[in-house]
């Protein structure tokens, strides 16, 4: 900047980055809408043009590593939908659009919805690569969600049956397309992972248009992919199709006939990779043969097995002084127990009935009860009775009772 007197004069290359920073801070990221014309796409892969409408125009570049995803081939007098940042190429004082997304017009609204739902769940994480799984190497049964009568499901049956042949798809045939498709891609892939026979799923279908498509860009499909426990491969339209489930998915194929082809590895391939794990076994199972061959040498050479008999001479010996010492314990037990016991035996003797009955006594019953007899008024005319005597027993009737 110089100075002449009290005024300030900027050089033009000043100016100019004043105002590129002015307009990149009050305008970041604008959508706007306009007809392409001037169309250039560059041998470098840029793709120059002006966006105009009835009153104005503004310039509008769109580098090759932005516009190799787009959905459809930009033509002038098209109308289009352009999202980007506003910039001023400073060389020639002439601000620009830095365009990042564009897609025709027509589908404007879906595409806003698009990009509005991929921000929201970008924010929330379900796009980052650390919660991604990585695909099985040698799968042997693999889902396929997809229509029964396109031709994604021809294409993945021909290129895995080629490449394949000991893989077994199996195809669960849903709506790719309209309002119940949703829900159908969503039921598909709950199915699989309550199964849980096979190792991953691919959701394919081919080709379309924006609204084709839409089903693939659904929050309820695209959070049903992020919770599912299973490896997904998504493949969905062509390779310039870029769907919120393909960003989403653990692995992104550009068309059905590619993830058929990421997953099934070739029978050469799965052969040498059964050949390298089997000589992986082979030195392993050497490596524990020699580990027991050392240990059974090192057990070998003990004493105990050099010269068993002496080990068994004296475990004998040791055995027998344990016997007899046991012995003498259970003899010495069983003496003082017999002693402690004659004094009872005796004071049970004495109470001993049979002894009162070997007196001359009797116990008399009653023939009907079996109870005691003690009373005289127990007794009644031809009752029945029990006598019990020391030698035996006798069965008696009541003939009499005189009076006292």
């Amino acid at each position: 900047m110089t100075s002449t007197s009290s005024l300030q004069v900027l050089t033009v290359s000043e100016l100019n980055r004043q105002a590129k920073r002015l307009l990149e801070g009050q305008l970041s990221l604008v959508w706007i809408e306009g007809e392409i014309s001037d169309f250039t796409h560059h041998s470098s892969g840029h793709m120059y043009f002006a966006l105009k409408d009835d009153r104005s125009q503004i310039s509008v570049v769109m580098f090759a590593g932005t516009n190799a995803a787009l959905p459809f081939r930009p033509a002038n007098g098209q109308k289009v939908l352009a999202r980007g940042s506003v910039t001023l190429y400073e060389p020639r004082g002439q601000y620009q659009l830095v365009a990042q997304n564009m897609y025709p017009a027509g589908a404007g609204e879906l595409w806003l919805q698009f990009e509005a739902l991929k921000e929201q769940l970008r924010g929330e994480g379900l796009f980052d690569e650390a919660r991604k799984r990585p695909l099985p190497g040698f799968p042997r049964r693999i889902g396929v969600i997809t229509s029964p009568t396109g031709a994604a499901v021809h294409d993945i049956i021909n290129v895995v049956a080629r490449r394949a042949p000991q893989v077994t798809l199996v195809v669960r045939p849903t709506l790719v397309q309209g309002e119940g498709a949703p829900a159908d891609l969503v039921a598909a892939l709950q199915e699989f992972e309550e199964w849980g026979a096979v190792e991953l799923v691919i959701i394919a279908r081919g080709g379309g248009s924006l609204e084709d498509l839409w089903a693939f860009n659904t929050e309820v499909l695209v959070r049903a992919v992020a919770k599912c426990t299973l490896p997904i491969v998504s493949a969905v339209g062509h390779e310039t199709d870029i769907t919120l489930c393909d960003l989403v998915a653990d692995v992104r194929a550009p068309t059905p006939s590619a993830a058929a082809e990421l997953v099934a590895v070739e029978r050469e391939g799965y052969l040498q990779y059964l050949d390298e794990r089997l000589l992986t076994l082979e030195a392993a199972l050497g490596r524990v043969l020699r580990d027991l061959r050392r240990q059974l040498e090192q057990v070998r050479q003990r004493h105990v097995f050099q010269q068993p008999l002496v080990n068994i001479s004296l475990q004998r010996e040791r055995l027998t002084g344990q016997l007899s010492r046991w012995g003498l314990l259970v003899r010495h037990t069983f003496g003082n127990h017999q002693e402690l016991l004659r004094v009872p035996e005796a004071r049970l003797a004495a109470l001993d009935p049979r002894r009162v009955l070997e007196r001359g006594y009797a116990l008399v019953t009653d023939g009907a009860t079996g109870q005691l007899v003690t009373r005289r008024e127990q007794l009644r005319l031809k009752q029945p009775l029990g006598v019990t005597f020391a030698d035996g027993s006798a069965r008696v009737k009541v003939t009499e009772l005189p009076e006292e």
